[in-house]
């Protein structure tokens, strides 16, 4: 990501959020009444955040087709068909996507069914897009407040923190570290948006009504048919987990250790998913002896990066039930994702894992080697360690230092360099 903005999406019953990079929009003269309504709508957001607007926000009405329009043209031009084919290699070897999905296209369907709107970090600009039609009328909605009030924040967040400064190459590289801070940026401003629905709910408990019709109308309560669910759960994460994560926060120091945050960044998806984590201090540990991996020859490296406990986890859902991956993937401590390329186009990926406890780790063991005999049946008669898998072989070994490492491999052969021995 080069220039950094909230994407406003709809979702279930209320409103979630994700986050994309930049946007541009003219700004459009509004009804004094609208006018007066969104200057409210700030000082809600000022108070609720307790954050002070240091410049004044423009604010623009683009119709959702001009939105997508852009958001499609950006897409392509941050994430060339190089990029896209690397990125969808990550989640194909994971099992996260099937072959021959087109992982831009299903995103941009996705984002062009559920965006609501978005705050531009370049042009500084915060874009409501109406709900039904081309313009928001004389007032804003029950929905569109919501996301008023959420992008608000972010704006709040920008002038205070400085979104754009957040966006460090080294650390968007790492889908689990960009997944992170993601999570605190779209956290923060779910919880803002939750306490004012909060309030208007409290003063009127019917209200939720009319976000259900509005979303209804809209058609944005579901997502599109087709939708790889992967892309639905990261979608939904930062700002369900996120905002989870900073409630965590603010019952630990208020708001301040939410603005502390912003200077102290969580790195890793565990400590989003593990608030306490993140309070004691904890996060990854490498290996010196993990940098002997390297790619056999005559291959490509495509990955070479942390995995994290959440896309562990999103893998282990292709192994077992979803309770059953939280348990196994949590005392995560840090791992080595790789992933390398023939030039036949068959890959061979591994992940070498470190764990908080080495109770953690073999219970780790136990459900993966349980998930691939539910799932592929018996290990292999030549090594118990491994298992026949559609695309080859799946092996798993626990190292002399009590690390683990599981091996996706074509052959047995194309494995055997990493079996530890």
């Amino acid at each position: 990501m080069q220039r950094l903005i909230a994407v406003a999406v709809l979702a279930a019953v209320l409103l979630s959020f994700p986050y994309m990079v930049g946007a541009q929009s003219a700004t459009t003269p509004v009804p004094a009444d609208l006018d007066t309504q969104m200057n409210q709508l700030v000082q809600v957001a000022e108070t609720l955040r307790g954050l002070t607007t240091i410049t004044p926000v423009e604010r623009a009405f683009p119709s959702r087709e001009e939105t997508i329009a852009y958001l499609t043209g950006l897409f392509h031009t941050d994430l060339p068909p190089e990029e896209a084919a690397r990125l969808e290699a990550f989640y194909q070897v994971l099992g996260l996507l099937p072959e021959g999905t087109d992982l831009a296209e299903a995103y941009l369907t996705l984002l062009g069914a559920q965006v609501a709107g978005f705050y531009d970090t370049d042009t500084r600009v915060m874009n409501v897009i109406p709900m039904l039609g081309d313009s928001p009328g004389e007032s804003l909605s029950l929905s569109e407040q919501i996301i008023f009030v959420h992008e608000y924040d972010h704006a709040l967040q920008d002038q205070h923190f400085s979104l754009d400064a957040l966006e460090d190459p080294a650390v968007t590289a790492i889908p689990d570290r960009a997944l992170a801070l993601t999570a605190l940026v779209e956290g923060d401003a779910s919880a803002v948006m939750q306490l004012y629905a909060q309030e208007v709910m409290t003063r009127n408990p019917l209200a939720a009504l009319s976000l259900l019709a509005e979303g209804a109308l809209s058609n944005t309560l579901v997502m599109p048919p087709g939708t790889p669910e992967v892309l639905t759960r990261e979608l939904l994460f930062p700002y369900e987990q996120g905002m989870a994560f900073v409630v965590a926060l603010a019952a630990d120091g208020g708001w301040e250790a939410v603005n502390a945050a912003y200077e102290n960044l969580p790195t890793t998806s565990e400590q989003i998913i593990h608030p306490e984590k993140y309070l004691a201090g904890e996060g990854a540990v490498s290996r010196p002896e993990w940098d002997a991996l390297t790619a056999p020859e005559g291959w490509t490296a495509l990955w070479d990066v942390p995995l994290g406990e959440y896309y562990l986890r999103e893998h282990l859902r292709t192994l077992m039930t979803a309770a059953e991956a939280a348990e196994a993937a949590a005392g995560w401590g840090g791992d080595r994702f790789q992933v390398f390329e023939a030039a036949d186009g068959a890959r061979l990926w591994l992940f070498t894992l470190a764990w908080d406890t080495p109770e953690d780790a073999a219970e780790f063991a136990a459900a993966y080697h349980a998930g691939l005999t539910e799932t592929y049946g018996g290990p292999l008669a030549d090594d118990a360690r491994c298992y026949a898998t559609n695309a080859g072989v799946a092996c798993l070994v626990t190292l002399e230092n009590g690390d683990t490492r599981v091996i996706h491999a074509p052959t047995l052969e194309d494995a055997a360099a990493y079996l530890g021995e």
